[in-house]
């Protein structure tokens, strides 16, 4: 029987990932690899985890692949893999931090610190040179990610309505 065609309650011996010490606040696939998830969490790490061809079954994954942490000082609230580049991953905090890591050295490749105030939400543009962010002030801010400087502030209210982070990145 299909598991999509199975209702009802989850059998509680189910499989897990449960390697942080606090909750879980994101969770991203990795566009490159199926079976590769990062997770960010209250604890202020970033954990990779490597998932089994089979899936987890009845296993309980406490082991991450890598785990990323002594930046983020605050919890960390998000995680995105970088759109085209293997091994690179983003993740932003109530710090408000952004810190673009090389996973091959586990080590910060980039750290952004140009948010006066809690970062709402980010993205890469398509070939991953650019972010745009937005912020609890009401800016949207566009940054290069190499060089980790801003390059334009955009007061939110000048922009059309319901335009999102990635149509913005597209304009620019």
């Amino acid at each position: 029987l299909s598991p999509r065609l199975l209702v009802g309650r989850i059998d509680p011996e189910h499989g897990r990932v449960g390697g942080h010490k606090q909750d879980v606040l994101d969770v991203a696939w990795n566009p490159f690899d199926d079976n590769m998830i990062a997770s960010s969490s209250e604890d202020t790490t970033v954990k990779i985890w490597q998932i089994p061809d089979e899936g987890l079954g009845k296993t309980i994954l406490d082991e991450p692949l890598l785990t990323l942490e002594g930046v983020h000082q605050r919890k960390t609230h998000q995680v995105l893999w970088h759109p085209v580049a293997n091994n690179i991953l983003l993740s932003a905090s109530f710090d408000p931090l952004i810190v673009i890591w090389n996973l091959e050295s586990g080590e910060p490749a980039q750290e952004i610190d140009c948010h006066p105030d809690l970062i709402y939400s980010i993205d890469w543009n398509t070939n991953g040179s650019l972010l745009a962010t937005t912020c609890k002030d009401k800016k949207i801010r566009v940054i290069d990610a190499r060089k980790g400087n801003v390059i334009q502030v955009q007061d939110k209210s000048c922009l059309q309505p319901f335009i999102s982070i990635s149509t913005m990145l597209k304009i620019c």
